[in-house]
Order: C-alpha cells, then sequence, then structure tokens
C-alpha cells in the first residue's frame, strides 16, 4: 500500500498544512528546514508525466501560496523546490518538496562526478524532443 495514499485517506497520520480539492500539503518528517513541506495529489501517480494538467496547475498554486507563507512566518530569503519522478520517485507516489531558504542554511544540491556536456548538440536533442 502507498504511505501518502493512506495519509489522503486518513489512514496515516500526518501533520496537515494545507488542503485542496486534489492536493494535500504536509510537514516533511526529515525537514530541510522548519516548515519543509510535501504537497501530494490526491490519486496515485509516480511522475509529473502522468499527472493530469489541472493537478499540475493547482500544485503549483499551492506552491506559491506556500512560499508566501514562508515569507510571512519564517521571514524567509529564499524557497527550494524538489521533486524526484518516475524510477527515482521516493514511495513512487509524485510529491513536491517545498522548504523555506535561507543564506546560511547550509542546504546544498549533490551533483554526481564526472563531465555533463553543454552545448548545442544537448539544444537540438531536446528541440527534436519537444
Amino acid at each position: 500500500m502507498c504511505m501518502f495514499c493512506d495519509i489522503v485517506k486518513r489512514q496515516q497520520v500526518a501533520y496537515v498544512v494545507d488542503e485542496t480539492e486534489k492536493t494535500m500539503t504536509i510537514l516533511d518528517i526529515e525537514p530541510a528546514n522548519e516548515g519543509h513541506v510535501l504537497i501530494i495529489p490526491k490519486i496515485h501517480v509516480d511522475s509529473i508525466v502522468n499527472l493530469p494538467d489541472a493537478y499540475v496547475q493547482e500544485i503549483t498554486s499551492v506552491t506559491r501560496r506556500i512560499i508566501k507563507a514562508f515569507t510571512t512566518v519564517y521571514h524567509a530569503s529564499g524557497y527550494g523546490i524538489m521533486q524526484n519522478g518516475g524510477a527515482n520517485c521516493d514511495f513512487g507516489h509524485f510529491h513536491l518538496h517545498v522548504f523555506p531558504r535561507y543564506e546560511d542554511d547550509s542546504y546544498d544540491w549533490l551533483y554526481p562526478e564526472g563531465i555533463k556536456e553543454v552545448s548545442e548538440a544537448v539544444v537540438a536533442k531536446l528541440k527534436d524532443a519537444l
């Protein structure tokens, strides 16, 4: 069974910050900073690619509201948004991490070692796929 589906059905306890027709926003239990939330759709999908447009739009709207709340509550100087999809989706249920950021919060992205190409060839491959 899916932990996030259980949370949406109120079969598992979570700290609910916000709820809309299509989403539930809960506190992350391992926060990067206080106020770190997960915005989860009320349908089970593992990727934004499989998420209906109406859900993407609602998640975007909720994200903006949460970021405004970070400014009010925490006087955050910035914010982070993170999502891993498909095979990299923890728990197999799409969820968007949104968290307040501060100048000296020590949070950092970790990149894999190795050279990554940045060129017109990369642009061309992506444009062809679009």
